[in-house]
């Protein structure tokens, strides 16, 4: 995959000028008009996301049947049974809904899948033989049910009524459940695709607390604040790696607020436990301590150990679950390790794989909970589209898919649907199930609609770089601005600068094949050197001169103290 610097082109002018009226830095307001925020108003709103700026939940279409019906179940009593997905995700949405929902005094059970027993998504299994032995009258699906049409004609059968939360795609035709929010249905134009089940689930929470209110349920005292869900809704989104734009920037950086005020047991053990710096949690602290050890639940035992450390009603409780996570996390990233040395060897015996448009990887006896994480792997590697797939001793092929920006992998799933048993997901990454004698036609389908449908073109990665900034021009002023700018992630990525020319002061490798620079910052009146990091950099002789760099910009804290640091993402010596 050829991998380029491009920056954006902004008008100058308009960038001083939206600066002074909003009193920053030239290059804060180039960023902001970079991610659309051209006027006042619009950056103002950016800058300063509270949840009041939420659009209303009954824009979702199906809410507000899906809050009459569980308004009646609340105050008649009816025991109200929620069914996750064994991800992040569909752990922070169960924990959420079961917090709720316990708090407004409703009987109510969960289930979880196990990703290897019952798979994905809401089976008819689970109405007979959890939901009816808990004498639920009411299911309510978290992250998934979209395509759960068996399981709910189950339901239905069993005299309980299904409301589906969900944000998957969705086919045109839905499951007759008494109400579906999700808001990729067709039907439903709330503007609010982006929401993770986890938005989705808070949102339900939101109007429900409203209809609550106002029949007098919580004039008793107790009704929750929002707010204090946040933390549990920031976990979830950001591990789902939606784009952090609109409400999940909003609900995003509310919740890393309630993590930074310490206030969840099971939150704060994971990041003891995780070795993490509690100093100033932020949206990469998420991404890269908390969820995945998170997801190592379900990938490497149950999910149901995640929801018990979301769950804990004190830190004594949480810590021993953070503690066994954390374990489950190691053994995760020695088994993906393992897979992926397999496939690296694997190609490298068979080069001409390397021809194709994608790439598709079988194995028996793969442990079906990394194969996510190795084909993201491939994918950085190869630059391809990449599906992972293992098979079990029945001939059942189970695989996930990770794509590269050009290639929409559900609409390639959906061309080659006629290979598979069962397929969902998204544009970047899905998840597959076929006869694993069918694993060669499903191949050579996948290359005809990628053949048909991509170019060259599709296949260049662009970094796209904010600015020109040279080491002379860092101050602490403009890190704080750049600060303002945060939560980072998908649709929100965090702002990168290029330098040119600079001096290398020293070079240092550190941890496991890292590198930690000073670099000289001649000309800055704030700092005579700079602090640089660069993670998983090759070792060899130091450089001495740095011709171009690409490179993030933050502050270290560490200690109660905090200093410049640059992260070095590519560089040409």
């Amino acid at each position: 995959m050829h991998t380029d610097w491009t920056t954006t082109d902004i008008d100058d002018s308009r960038a001083r000028e939206l600066g002074t009226t909003l009193g920053v830095s030239p290059v804060t307001a180039s960023l902001l008009m970079a991610r659309g925020h051209e006027t006042p108003e619009s950056a103002r709103a950016f800058l300063t996301p509270t949840l009041a700026g939420l659009r209303p939940p009954q824009r979702l279409f199906g809410m507000d049947t899906a809050v009459k019906r569980l308004v009646r179940a609340i105050t008649e009593g009816e025991v109200i049974f929620i069914c996750g997905d064994y991800d992040a995700d569909g752990i922070t949405s169960t924990a959420l809904l079961v917090t709720f929902l316990r708090n407004a005094g409703a009987h109510v059970a969960w289930h979880l899948p196990h990703r290897v027993e019952d798979g994905y998504g809401f089976h008819a299994s689970q109405v007979t033989d959890r939901a009816v032995p808990a004498q639920a009258r009411v299911i309510v699906t978290v992250d998934c049910g979209s395509t759960s049409f068996e399981a709910v004609n189950a339901a239905k059968a069993c005299g309980i009524d299904v409301i589906i939360t969900d944000h998957h795609t969705t086919g045109d035709t839905l499951p007759d459940a008494l109400a579906v929010i999700n808001p990729k249905q067709p039907a439903c134009e709330s503007g609010m695709e982006n929401l993770a089940g986890v938005g989705v689930a808070f949102y339900l929470a939101a109007a429900l607390r409203t209809a609550l209110r106002d029949i007098g349920h919580w004039k008793k005292g107790g009704e929750p604040n929002l707010k204090a869900l946040c933390d549990i809704v920031a976990l979830g989104t950001v591990a789902d790696i939606v784009p952090l734009t609109a409400e999940n920037r909003i609900l995003t950086r509310a919740g890393l607020e309630m993590i930074n005020r310490d206030t969840r047991p099971g939150i704060a053990s994971l990041l003891t436990a995780a070795k993490a710096n509690k100093e100033s949690v932020d949206s990469e602290d998420i991404a890269f301590r908390l969820a995945p050890r998170i997801n190592a639940a379900g990938r490497m035992d149950h999910a149901q150990v995640g929801l018990d450390l979301m769950l804990a009603p004190s830190k004594a409780q949480a810590a021993p679950i953070a503690t066994e996570l954390c374990r489950l996390n190691s053994h995760r990233q020695e088994t993906e390790a393992r897979i992926f040395d397999e496939i690296v060897t694997y190609i490298e015996e068979s080069p001409a794989m390397l021809d194709r448009k994608s790439l598709v990887l079988a194995r028996n006896g793969w442990h079906p909970g990394v194969l996510g994480i190795v084909a993201s792997r491939v994918v950085r590697e190869y630059g391809k589209p990449a599906f992972v797939i293992s098979v079990d001793e029945r001939g059942i092929a189970k695989g996930s898919g990770r794509s590269i920006p050009g290639v929409d992998l559900y609409k390639a799933l959906s061309a080659t649907s006629d290979t598979l048993e069962r397929f969902g997901g998204h544009r970047q990454a899905a998840g597959l199930q076929l006869r694993a004698d069918r694993i060669v036609d499903f191949h050579r389908e996948l290359e005809s609609h990628l053949t048909e449908t991509t170019t060259q073109e599709d296949y260049l990665t662009a970094i796209p770089a904010d600015a020109r900034l040279p080491l002379s021009e860092i101050s602490p002023a403009l890190i704080d601005e750049l600060e303002t700018l945060a939560p980072f992630g998908e649709g929100n990525r965090e702002p990168l600068f290029i330098a040119e020319d600079i001096q290398v002061l020293s070079s240092t490798e550190v941890g496991r094949g890292h590198r930690r620079y000073i670099l000289a910052a001649k000309g800055n009146p704030h700092l005579a050197k700079c602090m640089a990091i660069r993670f998983n950099h090759p070792g060899g002789p130091p450089e001495k001169r740095i011709a171009r760099c690409l490179f993030s910009l933050r502050w270290n804290r560490w200690n109660g103290g905090k200093s410049p640091q640059m992260q070095i993402h590519d560089m040409e010596t």
